[in-house]
């Protein structure tokens, strides 16, 4: 008998969500890498928030039903949005800062049209966030990291 983390497939199916999306046109989406790019000022990342050595998933198990199978995960995947400006000061900032905000709404609402990923979990929504901003050189930073939460059935 097989037994299989949904997660990788999860993953990619949240890729393809997000590549699908009309009103990501444009926006850098990586694999697993930083939110720093020096060919992007918008990037998303899934699986990956930025700093090296934090986790890219994290998962609880249950068992389920009176013979405690099959087992259920539940999980988030977690990611981030970065936005550089080369505008400075106060105004600089919360243009970046509505920007990274507009583009989560648009990573929401392409989750909404896939709920499923491509048919690799029952559900997923995006379940929190967490802002940074930053003055740095030459402009502003803005880091917008997220949790997607993902309700699932291992693959047997």
């Amino acid at each position: 008998m097989t037994w299989a983390s949904t997660c990788p497939a999860a993953i990619t199916g949240l890729l393809a969500a997000l590549g699908r999306s009309a009103a990501l046109s444009g926006v850098k989406v990586a694999d697993g890498r930083g939110i720093t790019d020096p060919d992007a000022d918008e990037v998303i990342s899934v699986g990956f928030t930025g700093a090296d050595g934090e986790a890219a998933a994290d998962a609880a198990l249950a068992a389920e039903g009176a013979g405690g199978d099959p087992s259920r995960e539940q999980y988030a995947i977690r990611c981030a949005i970065g936005v550089t400006s080369g505008d400075e000061g106060d105004d600089g900032i919360a243009a970046a800062r509505t920007r990274a905000f507009a583009l989560l709404g648009a990573v929401g609402a392409a989750i909404v049209a896939d709920r499923k990923l491509g048919g690799a979990v029952m559900s997923a929504r995006v379940s929190s966030w967490s802002l940074g901003q930053a003055q740095v050189s030459g402009g502003v930073s803005v880091a917008l990291r997220f949790e997607v939460s993902v309700d699932a059935y291992v693959q047997r």
